[in-house]
């Protein structure tokens, strides 16, 4: 039998190292096909668990684990092109999330409402969308998604669907103060799951299918809702999924952990980051850092350890962690099981003579033999040649 050490009760710990030859608790109400988990080899190591939470324990023990070391150099890439050129009509904004309907790319405004088109010359070519609320109108783009067949723009409170020529089809309801990028496959749609008071829900992520009615698929529940005090930034996460639906990524955006699923959303693999600014990482944020006295009753924010994530391909995923857990790019090529880290990089933008701060990417796109990256802080979206083989 396994000891394990727990340190004293604390709202918020800043780890816990552990040795562990794990068995998987079978009492945690799991509910629908996410729960098929097979029995796992046992696995072994010191690492560093930055909160005190029996959920995230569970989730650590449920699927053997790969690491990522934050403490090595990252390669510096520089960008060779940019997209998103002005013309005579078409300025673009602060470029977002971003889709590639075959040579076009298409660039959502940051918090805006308009989607702008580039050709492959690199140029904008014409602008989707106006300010407003009918259909085909945007108020708040948050998201832009495409299926293979239909385009999806979320909204702040509504998702469209579009034609891959941006006819409009139809649209619903979607609140996701808590899900900072919904995905999508051929099938389904990943969003917050439903309920009148999202803070009473007990999953984080649910699925939605792809074609009319659009219906909630009840089965397929992702993250539990952590057994945290403060439910807000412990219970915001990403989620990602890649382009033929075979694999998909979830993560908290406070916690150094990924977790990969397969297509029947088996629990396969756990990613976790480690090294030394995982080992100092502070979720709790301002207010609440050292040294701040908060009120009584008030709860610090959660700082960001993902930045954001997502799937290039069937292969890579791509995952962008912050300064505070070590920041950088982290290129993981899930080709074989054990989820290998490929490279850590910093971006930096095109004749980057006065060495920037790198690249803050909101959305990451890879389109023939260039990874485009994007975001509002950048003019244009930077192009990188991209050639791991």
């Amino acid at each position: 039998m396994v000891k394990r050490v727990r340190p004293p009760a604390l709202d918020r710990l800043r780890r816990m190292d552990f040795f562990s030859c794990p068995r998987i608790r079978v009492r945690w109400r799991y509910a629908g096909i996410l729960f098929l988990l097979p029995l796992i080899a046992c696995q072994s190591g010191e690492f560093t668990r930055v909160e005190n939470s029996p959920g995230i324990d569970r989730l650590l023990d449920s699927a053997p684990h790969s690491v990522a070391n934050t403490d090595i150099e990252p390669e510096r890439w520089v960008a060779t092109t940019r997209l998103g050129l002005p013309t005579d009509s078409l300025i673009l904004g602060r470029p977002s999330y971003m889709i590639a309907i075959e040579d076009s790319l298409y660039i959502s405004e940051n918090m805006g409402y308009d989607i702008f088109v580039v050709g492959v010359d690199g140029y904008l070519s014409r602008k989707i969308g106006r300010q407003g609320q009918g259909p085909g109108e945007f108020t708040h783009i948050e998201g832009l998604e495409y299926s293979g067949s239909r385009v999806f723009v979320k909204e702040m409170g509504r998702l469209q669907v579009f034609t891959e020529s941006f006819e409009y089809v139809d649209s619903f309801v979607s609140l996701d103060p808590f899900v900072r990028r919904f995905s999508v496959s051929p099938d389904y749609m990943f969003l917050q799951c439903p309920g009148d008071n999202p803070l009473e829900t007990d999953w984080i992520v649910c699925a939605r299918r792809t074609s009319p009615p659009y219906d909630w698929v009840s089965s397929i529940k992702l993250l539990p809702r952590l057994d945290l005090p403060n439910q807000t930034g412990e219970n915001s996460s990403v989620v990602t999924v890649t382009p033929d639906g075979d694999r998909f990524a979830l993560a908290y955006v406070g916690l150094p952990y990924i977790f990969i699923y397969d297509d029947q959303f088996r629990h396969l693999r756990t990613i976790r980051f480690e090294g030394k600014k995982v080992r100092d990482f502070q979720p709790s944020g301002f207010p609440g850092a050292a040294g701040i006295e908060l009120p009584a009753g008030t709860e610090a924010f959660t700082q960001s350890f993902i930045y954001t994530m997502k799937f290039l391909n069937s292969r890579y995923l791509i995952v962008r962690v912050t300064k505070q857990g070590g920041g950088g790019d982290y290129i993981f090529d899930l080709s074989e099981d054990d989820c290998r880290l490929a490279k850590k990089i910093v971006l930096r933008p095109m004749n980057d003579t006065e060495e920037r701060n790198d690249i803050a990417a909101r959305d990451l796109l890879l389109h023939g033999d260039h990874l485009y990256v994007s975001s509002p802080w950048e003019e244009y979206v930077n192009g990188y040649p991209f050639n791991l083989e």
